[in-house]
């Protein structure tokens, strides 16, 4: 009896600790932000142990917005340790010559949990705004998809 009690407590303990300490490492930070593009580019699996799960998809004109949830799957429990963002603006005519169109954009932003490390949480916040004027409303979308999708 003693032995089940102290079994149920560290098994308790152990996923309160778990969710507790949920947090985007470096590795899950580059598989959202380039992992994930060259897995699609070359067929290879996914990053073992992982989920993605599609939360909504956007278009607004020329750009959509596409927003999944990367899950770390144990045999127990699962966990979500990041968001991915994925930005892509179709191409359009160049002003110089309208015959010529813009290469189509795409852009993968991980979304990292609120505890990760600081470097992980630092390269989020300098992704976000690249020095362009683009860099507004791309925001100014991804802002609008993320609220359709907090749970309130």
């Amino acid at each position: 009896m003693k032995k089940t009690i102290f079994s149920a407590i560290l098994t308790m303990m152990f996923l309160w600790s778990a969710q507790a300490n949920a947090q985007t490492t470096m590795k899950e930070y580059n598989y959202v932000v380039t992992g994930y593009k060259a897995q699609l580019a070359t067929g290879n699996p996914s990053l073992q142990g992982y989920e993605l799960v599609d939360l909504d998809e956007i278009t607004k004109g020329i750009r959509t917005f596409n927003l999944k949830k990367l899950v770390k799957v144990a045999p127990y429990s699962k966990k979500t340790v990041a968001y991915m963002m994925i930005y892509q603006k179709k191409g359009t005519p160049t002003k110089a010559d309208p015959k010529v169109v813009s290469a189509t954009t795409m852009e993968y932003i991980c979304i990292p949990h609120p505890s990760s490390d600081n470097e992980v949480r630092d390269l989020y916040y300098n992704g976000l705004y690249d020095g362009k004027s683009e860099s507004s409303e791309k925001l100014r979308v991804m802002f609008y998809v993320l609220s359709r999708n907090l749970a309130w």
